[in-house]
């Protein structure tokens, strides 16, 4: 199915839907029509691939101890886009625009704030889980997020967000190994 523009669409019925197993894909859906696509290059890793009306995006995990996200246009080698993993926030910059802040909404609930200047609201995305999985995401909108930049801010954000869930998903399997009756290590 072709993918819609984003600028003609509803923003109102945003969601994230879990499209693939292995690889990873996800596809951001307005009502029924498809809008972006996020694919992962192969089962944990951290490249990934977003397909749009308006072109292709590469992103990926970079650095190690001062750890960011980048975003490219297919084939070219300068970001247009940046994130910085901080503790509390994460801070979005986009080439030619905003800055931008995404984090938890609360320790309590597992949705993520976007937002822009004076901690004005742009997008509020909940992610939903299918059993221990992440199934997808509700993505609400407001009127005054920057149309310009939000297709690739909402990419930028879901693709944080399931690295996040991978990795806690990766944390739980391997909890049953420590503890008491967890098997005994070879030289302990």
């Amino acid at each position: 199915m072709p993918l819609v523009p984003f600028a003609s669409l509803d923003r109102s019925t945003l969601r994230w839907i879990r499209t693939a197993e292995t690889p990873a894909e996800y596809t951001l859906l307005a009502g029924d029509a498809p809008v972006a696509v996020l694919t992962w290059a192969r089962h944990g890793g951290s490249r990934a691939a977003a397909r749009t009306s308006e072109g292709e995006w590469t992103l990926k995990r970079n650095g190690y101890l001062v750890s960011h996200l980048t975003v490219r246009r297919a084939g070219e080698d300068a970001p247009i886009a940046r994130l910085s993993l901080r503790f509390g926030h994460h801070e979005i910059e986009v080439g030619g625009g905003g800055v931008y802040r995404l984090r938890r909404a609360s320790l309590l609930v597992p949705a993520w704030k976007l937002t822009g200047a004076g901690d004005r609201e742009y997008a509020h995305i909940e992610p939903v889980p299918e059993g221990r999985h992440l199934g997808g995401g509700a993505v609400l909108t407001s009127g005054s997020a920057p149309a310009r930049e939000l297709l690739l801010l909402l990419v930028l954000s879901w693709y944080l967000i399931v690295l996040a869930w991978f990795e806690d998903e990766t944390v739980e399997t391997l909890a049953p190994f420590e503890g008491p009756d967890a098997p005994m290590r070879s030289g302990g």
